[in-house]
């Protein structure tokens, strides 16, 4: 697990080795920015620019790290051993902006521990957790199989047998014909 916290390193060659290491073990996007914001502050290098060149980095890739390590501690907790990429790390410095540090801290402390990143989405972006009134089915992009969201997780794993046979007799009773009416049309087929 990695920390988030700054490095107290106060020259280039400790700082250099501190990178390749956190880099060889794929730190995350938030203890790469907590790093660079570090060694920044620190005045180990003075831009990050410099920082990029000899660390060879992509400038704008540690310039997205640095501006999100650069978010409220609150915030940043809530993604303490969560993958959090970059578009979602751009999103977060949006959220930040638009409704005030203030704001979006307050928010934070509507977020559970066992929220999934986008319940914790949700709280930020809303002000509370999303309605979860039934089921949710949804295809994973890029791959061959279904999401299903429930509302009740423990209510539906014991009965996962039981929905993977009902599926395959919806699917199999005269190609599915008989049960079209009822479902809503959405305009795509063979979903």
């Amino acid at each position: 697990m990695f920390a988030l916290q700054e490095t107290c390193i106060d020259d280039r060659e400790a700082a250099t080795n501190i990178h390749k290491k956190l880099r060889e073990q794929g730190a995350p996007l938030l203890v790469m920015g907590k790093f660079y914001l570090s060694v920044l502050v620190r005045g180990v290098w003075p831009s990050q620019r410099a920082i990029a060149s000899d660390l060879d980095v992509s400038l704008s890739q540690m310039s997205r790290m640095v501006a999100t390590a650069r978010l409220p501690e609150a915030v940043l907790r809530l993604f303490i051993g969560q993958p959090l990429s970059f578009r979602e790390a751009d999103t977060l410095r949006r959220l930040s902006a638009q409704l005030g540090e203030t704001e979006i801290v307050r928010r934070t402390q509507y977020v559970s521990e066992d929220c999934s990143l986008e319940d914790v989405f949700a709280i930020l972006t809303i002000g509370h957790p999303k309605e979860r009134k039934g089921v949710r089915l949804s295809l994973v992009h890029g791959q061959k199989y279904l999401r299903l969201d429930v509302p009740n997780f423990e209510q539906v794993a014991t009965r996962v047998a039981h929905l993977e046979q009902i599926l395959n007799l919806l699917l199999t009773t005269s190609d599915g014909k008989d049960w079209m009416p009822a479902m809503p049309l959405t305009g795509k087929r063979g979903v």
